[in-house]
């Protein structure tokens, strides 16, 4: 399903949609490694995540099977087998939200030719919600295109 306005305009710029594909990927990739392979529950909700956090100590933990993990407010930044993705839960336990900072230093800690400004990423962003392809829910943006995967038995790697 497209957002409205999707290609009412120019396409989304390339980088950018890439990134974005690349970025959703490695929050897929994150949020089964918790779920499946540290057996953290899935939070209900960003508050909920760091209520979790709060009350099992996981601020204070840095690797958990081999996965690095940080636990920050809302969200959580891992590092699996090289890959680093640092994501926010949304307010209804979403996995699948990013901004702009998040997305840059996703490209800066994964993507060594990756070229772009942080500004760059923020006009092709501002352009894109502009233009329908981007959805945002405070100071969140969705993919409608790259909305998370529910399915638990669907794989989900990272390449």
């Amino acid at each position: 399903m497209r957002a409205p306005g999707y290609g009412s305009r120019s396409p989304m710029h390339e980088t950018l949609r890439n990134l974005i594909d690349e970025f959703r990927t490695a929050q897929d990739v994150g949020v089964r490694t918790l779920v499946n392979d540290l057996r953290i529950p899935r939070p209900k909700s960003g508050l909920d995540w760091h209520r979790y956090c709060c009350e099992h100590g996981l601020f204070q933990v840095r690797l958990i099977d081999d996965v690095a993990f940080y636990a920050h407010g809302y969200g959580v930044e891992l590092k699996i087998k090289g890959l680093i993705i640092d994501f926010d839960w949304g307010d209804k336990g979403q996995g699948d939200g990013f901004d702009v900072w998040r997305l840059y230093i996703f490209a800066v800690e994964n993507r060594s030719s990756f070229s772009a400004s942080f500004a760059a990423i923020e006009s092709w962003m501002a352009t894109s919600l502009q233009d329908g392809e981007l959805l945002k829910e405070g100071a969140t943006y969705y993919d409608p295109l790259r909305r998370e995967i529910q399915d638990p038995a669907v794989e989900v790697k990272f390449e």
